[in-house]
Formats: structure tokens, sequence, C-alpha cells
């Protein structure tokens, strides 16, 4: 497993407490703004940072939901799919890939994620209160 090395770490891990400082105080697109500049920082190729990488898009895709700015959140779970080589694949790519699909309105596309999602996590995937939705869209 890779792992930042300084200063990038230190710099990295900077950006990140800024980010949740303004996340804190309710300033989502700052908060974003910071995880971006974050995400420049993890050298190519940023999934063999998997904990890093991983975490950090998932936080921006999880901020563009708050603001309800899906077509944003869209970009990021293209680059979600770049993050996380070493992580046990449960699914989680895909069901996040899935719930933006399904708030853009790409029904067809959120049911392909949303099975992928499902069979690689056995069902767990929708085990959240938050996935309600998600799950009684997958099951009509």
């Amino acid at each position: 497993m890779y792992i930042l090395k300084s200063p990038v770490k230190e710099e990295f891990e900077s950006l990140l407490d800024k980010s949740n400082e303004q996340f804190n105080n309710g300033n989502h697109h700052d908060s974003i703004l910071l995880l971006e500049e974050a995400w420049d920082l993890i050298p190519e190729p940023k999934g063999i940072y998997s904990e890093e990488s991983y975490h950090l898009v998932k936080d921006i895709i999880a901020t563009y939901f708050i603001i309800n700015d899906f077509k944003k959140a869209k970009e990021w779970t293209d680059k979600i799919f770049l993050t996380g080589f070493a992580r046990i694949d449960s699914g989680e790519k895909e069901f996040i890939s899935g719930k933006v699909a399904f708030e853009l309105g790409e029904l067809e596309i959120a049911k392909e994620f949303f099975n992928i999602a499902n069979n690689k996590s056995e069902g767990r995937c929708f085990g959240s209160p938050k996935s309600t939705k998600y799950l009684k869209f997958f099951k009509s």
C-alpha cells in the first residue's frame, strides 16, 4: 500500500483540515474547493494511494449531494473508479454512482449500478436508513 510522503502529506492533511473547518461552518462550496485542491496533490496514479484517494472523492461527492449539485457529483463518480485500488470491492463505488445517476434522472444507469452494488455487497449497500428510496426504486 502506498502512502503520501512529506511534504505532500502535510499539505494534503492541512487542506483536509481547512476543508473540514469550512464544512463545519456551512461553507460547502469552499470546503469542496479545498478538497479538489487536495485531489490535485495526490500523485498519479491516484488509485495506488487507496485510502486518501477514495475517501477524498467520496467526501467530495457527499458534499455535492448536500448542496444538490448532482451534475458536479457525476463528474466525481467518474473519478471514484480511479481510486482505492487496494480496497476490498464491496460495491460502494457503484452504489454511490447509482445514487448520483438516480438523482440526475438517469434511471436505467442507476438500476445497473445498483444491481452491481447489490451483487457485490450481497444487499448490504442498501442497509442505511438514508438508502430507503434507492432500495424502493431498485426493487420496483
